[in-house]
């Protein structure tokens, strides 16, 4: 008999921790001003690295980052295909991140003035995000 409650409990756990999960997981989580704060000064940070390559990559890490502490899980890959209504333009961020997987395995093939010109599109969109968020 005492199995049987056992057995039950557990049940029950595992189904409650099954829908607190999800229903969470729905809710559209709201940044702390801490965080944005942190978030603009990393940002602020990766605007005064020289090179635009480690610009683009550590934008792309940042704009992830910020899409985790929304509760969007999985690889940054993964959460674009959920397109996030916090995201302005989900086509440009696409764009960007396509150009930081290229510069991630594909060295040197673009010129330095084209990634100029993407990692200010990159901060561009963080800043957007941010807006967005505050």
């Amino acid at each position: 008999m005492i199995y049987f409650w056992i057995v039950i409990s557990i049940i029950l756990i595992l189904i409650i921790s099954y829908f607190w999960f999800f229903i969470s997981l729905k809710k559209q989580k709201k940044l702390s001003k801490s965080q944005v704060i942190e978030f603009q000064k990393i940002l602020k940070k990766i605007s005064t690295n020289i090179s635009s390559k480690e610009k683009i990559i550590d934008a792309d890490k940042l704009f992830h980052k910020i899409l985790l502490s929304y509760w969007y899980i999985w690889t940054f890959w993964e959460i674009l295909k959920q397109e996030p209504k916090i995201i302005s333009d989900i086509d440009k961020v696409w764009e960007l991140h396509k150009l930081r997987n290229k510069l991630a395995h594909d060295f040197d093939l673009l010129e330095e003035r084209a990634l100029i010109k993407k990692s200010k599109e990159y901060i561009l969109e963080i800043n957007n995000l941010f807006k967005k968020i505050s």
